[in-house]
């Protein structure tokens, strides 16, 4: 059965626009809606000291405008060529929220690239594509 709404992570690397390009290409205009994700870690995971709380909540809102305007830009570009999808910021652990989102989203499918750098357990996959490959519900293609 075709997939109807596809989930593409997003992080803004060269395998993320792989994944996107994939997924872009893949499904004719009108046969699949396309939702592009991208998820903002929390502050924790970016060991910053809990000594200057103002410059961590100004930190993480800066990370969060900066991934809506890549977003913003990235829908521009692909508009250029008649490909349209709609994008969201999400927060939290990335693995997590890119599983629950793509169940609450009733996602058929979930595209995601790999830089493979994750290590031993990573060997073949990046970490959050081996994971997101592990525990989703849904299809998951790797673009690699």
């Amino acid at each position: 059965m075709p997939a109807k709404k596809i989930l593409v992570a997003f992080d803004g690397s060269k395998h993320s626009r792989k994944a996107l390009e994939w997924a872009l290409n893949s499904y004719e205009a009108g046969t699949a809606s396309i939702e592009v994700v991208t998820v903002v870690e929390p502050i924790a995971n970016y060991s910053i000291p809990e000594a200057f709380p103002l410059e961590v909540t100004a930190f993480h809102q800066d990370q969060q405008a900066m991934r809506e305007e890549k977003l913003k830009e990235l829908r521009q570009e692909w508009a250029a060529c008649g490909k349209e999808f709609t994008t969201h910021v999400l927060n939290g652990n990335i693995v997590e929220t890119l599983l629950d989102y793509s169940m609450e989203s009733k996602a058929d499918l979930l595209v995601t690239g790999t830089r493979g750098a994750g290590g031993f357990k990573g060997l073949l996959l990046g970490s959050v594509a081996h994971e997101l490959v592990t525990h989703a519900k849904m299809p998951v293609v790797v673009v690699k």
